[in-house]
């Protein structure tokens, strides 16, 4: 019988990690410089991975950035399900109201999936284990803070703190930090502002920083999920 998931996820974005260590920067969001929409910011109102979800009314006033889930059977299988969803400066993803969280439709009852989770300038991850579906409706939380959770861990997050998040510096979003992230992306955004693939830090401006403070530390790294 199919069923119906909701998914609670907590998950860092390694370069907005403020001093708190477990709060994000809500710049993209808040963003009132030229081209920064009301309730918006610079964020669009339409998701930037599937298009399939649009906003009218304002995005939540504590989101960080739009980001993509999908589910596996399996580590290396084809994607079963997938869903956008809004990540919050506490680090949860949440649906557009800013409230509840991501629902998944079709999934096979009794049913194990791996969750992927995938953001437009950071390294892709993968849960550790796979989350079994028992229960129609059912709200099951994974957190990726926390030490051992993400699939191949010591290599696929980096600690912050008591924290672990995910890399910074993929610009070009194929889950490799190499130099097109700099020199095809960096390079030809720096000194513009906005929603960009080149703005590591997500304060809305392609700066020096982007590339001193996160490319150049995080090059060389790759995302530690398995190729479908």
């Amino acid at each position: 019988m199919n069923k119906k998931l909701t998914v609670a996820l907590a998950i860092l974005i390694s370069v907005s990690v403020v001093f708190a260590q477990t709060t994000m920067r809500t710049d993209l969001r808040s963003a009132t410089f030229e081209g920064s929409v009301t309730g918006f910011g610079v964020l669009p109102a339409t998701d930037p991975y599937l298009s399939t979800v649009t906003v009218t009314d304002g995005l939540p006033a504590t989101m960080v950035d739009w980001v993509l889930v999908e589910l596996r059977a399996s580590t290396d299988g084809a994607t079963v399900a997938s869903a956008v969803g809004c990540l919050l400066s506490d680090g949860s993803v949440t649906d557009t109201t800013g409230s509840n969280g991501l629902t998944f439709e079709g999934l096979e009852s009794s049913s194990n999936y791996y969750i992927v989770v995938k953001h437009r300038n950071h390294l892709s991850l993968m849960s550790a284990v796979a989350v079994t579906i028992d229960e129609a409706n059912s709200t099951d939380e994974y957190d990726f803070t926390v030490s051992g959770h993400a699939y191949n861990a010591s290599l696929a997050l980096k600690q912050i703190g008591s924290d672990y998040a995910t890399f910074a510096g993929d610009g070009d979003d194929n889950d490799f930090i190499q130099t097109n992230d700099k020199s095809g992306v960096w390079n030809v955004e720096t000194g513009r502002s906005g929603y960009r693939y080149g703005d590591y830090d997500m304060n809305g401006f392609v700066q020096t920083n982007d590339n001193s403070a996160f490319y150049q530390n995080n090059v060389g790294k790759a995302s530690q999920v398995p190729a479908q």
